[in-house]
């Protein structure tokens, strides 16, 4: 069983990391290098650590759009190629496929991680670099995780990809929505509407992931204690990744495939 999952892992890594997408690992480490001097040179004060700050979160930004796209595109070939029929007639479990797909995750969330761990090392120091190289990794695995339940359940890549990119900006916009919330219950704390809208975002708030935390800009401007924020995001992610990879294999269990 070890064996052909490793061959399945070897398989579908090979399609996704490539040399097209190191190609846009570089095009991308660029643009944020530029972007982040351009910051620098309007600063007034603390012009290189704004400019840091400016290039992990627009290289952090790139790096989930590009892990989400590279992942459904993948997957969504396997659909519209009749894959899953070639390869559930060979002796390969459902569950080996999913196991599979997550190992090639961890890769590729390595492999996205790496270029981030050096510009900012190369640039700042190694603690930071360290820092931010693993809070993305985590924030990568986590989205690249929502990003398989949604290609494996919805099968289709635009609908796969808008609905990752959608629950991403919801979970980076859970503290934005909760302090809009609390400010305006004042005013609106009496209205049907308002009830039932905070009742429903604090649904969504208890279901979803506040990745606001995840790679916090404050290292490049303060001291902080990097092993308590790592600890507290790495409980989250392994909470997260047993609920989404039950519910992928379940969802993927019940499928037919002709």
């Amino acid at each position: 069983m070890f064996s052909q999952t490793i061959a399945l892992f070897r398989y579908q890594l090979l399609g996704i990391i490539n040399g097209r997408i190191i190609i846009l690992l570089l095009m991308i480490c660029s643009v944020a290098f530029l972007a982040s001097q351009f910051v620098a040179q309007l600063a007034i004060i603390n012009s290189e650590n704004i400019a840091l700050a400016t290039m992990a979160d627009f290289l952090r930004y790139s790096l989930v759009l590009l892990l989400i796209i590279s992942l459904s595109y993948q997957i969504s070939q396997d659909y519209e190629l009749s894959q899953f029929e070639r390869l559930l007639a060979m002796p390969l479990s459902r569950l080996q496929y999913v196991l599979a797909q997550f190992l090639v995750l961890v890769v590729l969330a390595f492999v996205l991680s790496m270029p981030l761990f050096l510009l900012i090392m190369l640039l700042s120091n190694t603690s930071v670099a360290m820092y931010w190289a693993l809070a993305t990794f985590m924030e990568l695995m986590l989205v690249g995780q929502f990003t398989l339940l949604a290609i494996i359940s919805l099968e289709k890549l635009p609908l796969a990809v808008i609905f990752s990119i959608a629950l991403y900006l919801l979970a980076k916009s859970v503290s934005l929505i909760d302090l809009i919330l609390s400010r305006s219950a004042p005013f609106y704390d009496e209205e049907g509407s308002f009830q039932l809208i905070q009742f429903l975002f604090s649904g969504i708030h208890y279901v979803l992931p506040d990745s606001s935390y995840f790679a916090l800009n404050n290292v490049f401007f303060e001291p902080v204690n990097y092993v308590d924020l790592l600890s507290t995001q790495f409980i989250s992610v392994m909470v997260y990744s047993i609920f989404i990879q039950s519910v992928i294999l379940i969802d993927f269990y019940r499928k037919e495939f002709n």
